[in-house]
């Protein structure tokens, strides 16, 4: 990270902007800076340097000539099956060629690394903006997206999926089927048209069957004409059965009346940023994000999506002080030397995912801080990112520095960039007495006005039963002093972006110092697997794997960019772009400490295996076996409980001796009756430590 000598001369930057960037009068517009006059090399935090290594180098899936958001935008499109069936999906849109119409593809990685990459519908529709999640019980994938698949009128979403376990091999989809059209029950009647969709899978209400989620965003005008995506939420309950019968299930909808409000504009405008979760041990689903008021918000409904959504929020606005120069001057400051009003609140942050973290029950999604000030502008070189949580618990919000960091990254208080130790006094000055301070530019792509709110990217990962969560975004801010400001010293940067990586081994308690990569041969950051390449829009699995060790495995999904910015929104040539999958293992543990779950200090419990298990039926596993250890002989349970919450079966209850130890659960309950398919929880207890793992039991 550079320190910039910040000059008081700022100029608006004035131009058309994209529909989807559109603000209302009196909203904010951003500000450049003229010129620099020097740059610096200044050393990073202080904060620990986690190890990793490429596990996967970068594989080439397709040439995809459509290179903007190939994964969509609020959602991750790598899914991993269970452990059971050890292989990945992925869902992406791409044009083959120049001339080619845009489709939706899937790409299935096994564990033996073998690839198979392949369209999903057969007909050749303009398609895109897919989502995609996998059913934890049979391992198959549901994938939608949007398509005007009847050519008359607006486009619809559609839904299929792929019945891997039939075969234990991808590719049996079954033919897509309208789950969205102008049919559908609507808040505001046929005119509305939603694409851009999202599929979840959790628990259902029957503990038969699991519930999958369809979630789309309104993209018709609204009457101010500026966009504000309501939602349209499709669900349906299934079990193997539907699957194995090709059934299209029998769909329900429900919408949220605030959201619908602010698309009309009762009593304003406002547009939200937000992505949707689903929580894999009760009924609980959530919209997560912001929005055009500075408010960070949770839409929460505990009903498997059915009925009303809790709307919590809270203002996300934090002022900050304008620092003067030496001789008095502010540094933020118009033309006629008056100070501006500073604050910090959200910038470029709305393609981003959320997850529940179960065993801390937080929503958790990350972002940017921009710079911005009451008179109407914000700040292009001082955007940072930023970890957000929400304490179901507690019903409170927070948020971590992720870089840079002041002294105190963890206090719920935004770091100021000329003040990183957080005396409220400047750090430094140069030697003609203005202040110095850090910049930041969290985007892949340089330009600030629009494809700065086009082309930020934040997406989340995690490990539930690690407590580990990873974020991933791409930094343009070597690039951006090139292309924006004209420094020579950055010229070898002007078509390169940094891949930047944060992990928590904590439930982002805490989080280390980011890991960076790039593809310059002469830079401490290079990573020689990415070398010749330029990674955009770079998302990751949606679990962590767990190596051992406190090694964990992070699967990752790119667009390798042939010309340096995204031709779809205007920048760089159409020469055809690489779709790649890679992934790294990262050590969550740094060498300075201890991995305290790698070595229990009192007690363990292991996977059971195996899992899934089949409990009945020739040839079948007549029970699963769960290991545990513990230390000191005690008192400890381990008890069996259905995704309601609701206890199934006590396996132990009792004083037992120190050492390794093992129960078996033949897929009974208390009362002897074998229980359905299904996800169950098992967890133990001693009076020092508890643990909770998921298993899968399968008819």
């Amino acid at each position: 990270m550079k320190k910039l000598f910040m000059l008081t001369v700022l100029i608006v930057v004035v131009g058309s902007l994209s529909a989807d960037f559109m603000q209302p009068a009196g909203e904010k517009i951003p500000l450049t800076i003229e010129n620099q006059s020097e740059t610096k090399l200044v050393s990073r935090s202080s904060r620990d340097f986690l190890d990793w290594e490429f596990v996967v180098d970068p594989v080439a899936l397709l040439t995809n000539y459509y290179d903007y958001m190939p994964g969509s935008y609020n959602s991750t499109p790598v899914r991993l099956q269970p452990d059971a069936f050890g292989g990945i999906y992925i869902a992406f849109h791409a044009r083959e060629t120049a001339d080619a119409t845009r489709r939706v593809y899937y790409a299935y990685i096994d564990a033996d690394g073998s690839v198979t990459v392949a369209n999903i519908g057969t007909a050749d529709l303009h398609e895109g903006y897919s989502g995609v999640d996998i059913d934890p019980v049979t391992g198959d994938p549901f994938c939608a997206w949007h398509v005007n698949i009847d050519g008359t009128g607006d486009v619809e979403v559609v839904c299929t999926y792929d019945t891997y376990h039939v075969l234990s091999n991808p590719g049996l989809w079954l033919t897509p089927f309208v789950v969205m059209d102008d049919t559908t029950p609507q808040p505001y009647g046929p005119t509305d048209e939603f694409i851009w969709p999202y599929v979840h899978i959790g628990p259902s209400p029957d503990p038969d069957k699991r519930r999958v989620y369809v979630q789309a965003n309104n993209a018709d005008d609204t009457p101010t004409g500026y966009p504000s995506e309501n939602i349209l939420l499709a669900y349906a309950d299934f079990d193997q059965i539907d699957l194995e019968n090709s059934s299209t299930l029998d769909w329900s909808y429900n919408t949220i009346p605030l959201l619908d409000e602010w698309h009309v504009g009762i009593p304003e405008w406002i547009r939200p940023m937000q992505s949707f979760d689903v929580s894999q041990v009760d009924g609980k689903v959530a919209f997560y994000g912001y929005n055009t008021n500075d408010e960070i918000y949770v839409f929460l409904n505990d009903n498997y999506g059915e009925g009303d959504f809790a709307y919590i929020s809270t203002n996300y606005q934090f002022d900050v002080w304008n620092p003067q120069n030496q001789d008095g001057s502010y540094v933020f400051d118009d033309e006629n030397g008056d100070p501006y009003t500073l604050y910090w609140s959200f910038m470029h942050s709305g393609h981003m995912n959320s997850i529940f973290t179960e065993g801390t029950n937080k929503l958790n999604f990350c972002g940017n801080f921009g710079l911005r000030c009451y008179e109407g502008f914000y700040f292009p070189f001082e955007i940072f990112p930023k970890a957000f949580q929400y304490d179901l618990d507690t019903e409170t919000f927070s948020f971590h520095d992720l870089d840079l960091t002041g002294l105190y990254p963890d206090d719920n208080i935004p770091m100021v960039p000329w003040d990183l130790d957080e005396d409220g006094e400047v750090d430094e000055y140069d030697p003609a007495g203005n202040v110095l301070m850090y910049n930041g530019w969290p985007i892949w792509f340089w330009n600030t006005d629009p494809d700065a709110f086009h082309e930020n990217n934040h997406k989340m990962c995690s490990n539930e039963d690690r407590n580990w969560l990873v974020n991933i975004w791409q930094d343009g801010l070597k690039s951006k002093y090139y292309n924006e400001l004209g420094d020579e010293d950055y010229i070898d940067w002007a078509e390169i972006a940094e891949i930047y990586i944060t992990a928590s081994n904590n439930g982002g308690v805490t989080w280390f110092e980011p890991i960076i990569m790039n593809a310059k041969a002469d830079d401490e950051n290079y990573a020689p697997e990415l070398d010749g390449m330029m990674p955009a829009y770079v998302y990751c699995g949606d679990k962590i794997e767990d190596l051992g060790g406190g090694w964990g495995e992070v699967h990752l999904f790119f667009l390798d960019d042939e010309s340096y910015g995204s031709f779809i929104q205007g920048w760089g040539q159409n020469l055809g772009s690489t779709m790649r999958y890679a992934s790294i293992k990262i050590n969550f543990f740094p060498s300075s400490a201890d991995d305290p779950t790698v070595i229990p200090a009192v007690a363990q419990l292991s996977q059971n295996y195996p899992n899934p298990f089949k409990p009945s039926g020739a040839g079948r596993s007549p029970s699963t076996t769960i290991a545990y250890n513990i230390k000191e002989a005690g008192r400890i349970s381990i008890e069996i409980f259905n995704t309601k919450g609701q206890k199934v079966r006590t396996l132990i209850n009792e004083n037992i001796t120190a050492g390794d130890h093992t129960v078996e659960w033949n897929g009974k309950d208390n009362n002897g009756n074998s229980v359905t398919s299904g996800v169950y929880l098992y967890k133990m207890k001693t009076e020092k430590y508890t643990s909770a793992k998921k298993m899968i039991l399968l008819k």
